[in-house]
């Protein structure tokens, strides 16, 4: 059965560093989830503690107030346990006017116990006073909306004494925010995250736009260059012609020089087909790899550089199934793999060997080059693929982020490093699936 081809699952399904951040959207929404839930259970579980506690004490200051004015050992314990009270609590008699409170807007030492029997019997008090009684009184209407108000009686004959009013402790009250401001707390790192991550996204576009605009020139630059000289030397015989009368081209220069121009005028065809496919979906075409792997190292072969250093291009071709993929492409992306090898030799004698097999293991199709280079530290391996990284002086470093994109994105295949250490060369290896 032929495969599915990987445009396919390109056009029709997501890519790799798509479905990474999808991933990573989704596990952040679930944190944040996560983190609302668990602090919200906790919050309730410790409200419901703190109210259970209030509730209680509120109880116990209904039950005991009575018999605390009789008793001084209780009233010990009485004030004890008042004094502990960190939550609004007011004890009103049957006329509903104040006799004890805590934790309210007045502090029980302005307002004399003497004035509110005054006021009970109706005898006038202070201004201050009174005012100080009514806003006690104000706060108890606000304590009933909070919590239903506990009755006092009297104990054997039940007769009812006044009500205890309470409300809720701060703490509660700021345990209720807890998870709102844990949410907000993550939505905020997790913005921040996203607004670094936009950042430094806009950083590589910038870096990527550039080394593109350079790496035209440069693709463009070579052909240009050759055909420019052709041309010049079609010029010269026609000068020499005009000068001196007929001048008779040898046929086999001619046909030379012709065929170096199609060849030139061939490659910037290339150079064209290879960049109308950045940012769009390539066609694959189901088709045997090694002739363009071939034809890759036959183009860097013919430029490799002349000096006293001596490089060596060694190849080797085991027989592997087709696989789906796009010509133009695929030779950028390993033209770019053999000019990153040759810029690594750092020995006078410089090899680099190219090779097609399939892996026993998983069946894939590889291409691997290995050169005897300078090699890269773990550092430098960690960040080969990042757009904009280079140990080049002059260099964008885009050509390994290049392959990566032609590779992983277009191809669904996979670029990475099998071996390298300082001094012992590199080699990277493109498996494809079969």
């Amino acid at each position: 059965m032929t495969p599915a081809p990987a445009g396919a699952r390109l056009r029709t399904g997501w890519s790799r560093p798509q479905v990474l951040r999808t991933s990573l959207f989704l596990g952040s929404v679930l944190l944040t989830v996560s983190v609302f839930l668990f602090t919200h259970g906790m919050i309730t579980r410790l409200s419901h503690e703190v109210e259970t506690t209030s509730r209680v004490l509120a109880r116990f200051c209904a039950q005991a107030s009575f018999p605390a004015t009789r008793d001084p050992e209780l009233q010990q314990i009485f004030s004890e346990v008042v004094a502990s009270i960190d939550f609004p609590i007011i004890i009103t008699d049957n006329d509903s006017l104040p006799r004890a409170w805590r934790e309210t807007a007045v502090d029980p030492a302005l307002v004399p116990s003497t004035s509110i029997d005054s006021l009970e019997q109706g005898q006038s008090i202070s201004p201050v006073i009174r005012t100080r009684i009514e806003l006690v009184r104000a706060q108890v209407a606000r304590l009933d909306r909070v919590n239903t108000p506990i009755l006092m009686t009297q104990p054997g004959t039940g007769t009812r004494l006044g009500a205890v009013h309470y409300g809720e402790p701060l703490v509660l009250r700021r345990l209720r925010w807890m998870p709102f401001l844990s949410v907000a707390g993550v939505a905020l790192l997790l913005a921040l995250g996203l607004w670094g991550l936009a950042g430094i996204r806009a950083a590589e576009k910038r870096t990527i736009w550039v080394g593109m605009a350079r790496e035209t020139a440069h693709q463009l630059g070579t052909p240009l260059s050759s055909m420019m000289g052709w041309v010049e030397l079609l010029r010269s015989h026609g000068e020499a012609a005009g000068a001196g009368g007929t001048v008779a081209v040898p046929r086999a220069e001619l046909e030379e020089t012709l065929a170096e121009m199609e060849r030139d005028i061939e490659r910037l065809n290339k150079v064209a087909q290879r960049f109308s496919h950045v940012g769009s979906a390539p066609h694959l075409v189901l088709q045997d790899v090694t002739p363009v792997v071939r034809e890759a190292v036959q183009y860097v072969r013919r430029r490799l550089p002349q000096g006293d250093g001596r490089v060596e291009l060694r190849e080797r071709y085991d027989e592997v199934p087709p696989i789906n993929l796009n010509r133009e492409l695929l030779e950028w992306a390993l033209e770019n793999l053999l000019s990153n090898a040759i810029s690594a030799l750092d020995k006078p004698q410089g090899v680099i060997e190219v090779t097609v097999s399939r892996r026993k293991e998983t069946e894939a199709v590889e291409i691997a080059v290995t050169d005897n280079g300078r090699g890269m530290t773990p550092a430098e391996q960690r960040r080969a693929f990042d757009p904009g990284y280079t140990t080049k002086r002059r260099g964008w470093g885009l050509g390994l982020a290049l392959v990566r994109r032609v590779v992983q994105d277009y191809h669904g295949g996979r670029l990475f490093i099998r071996h390298s250490a300082p001094g012992q060369g590199t080699t990277m290896v493109i498996s494809f699936p079969t």
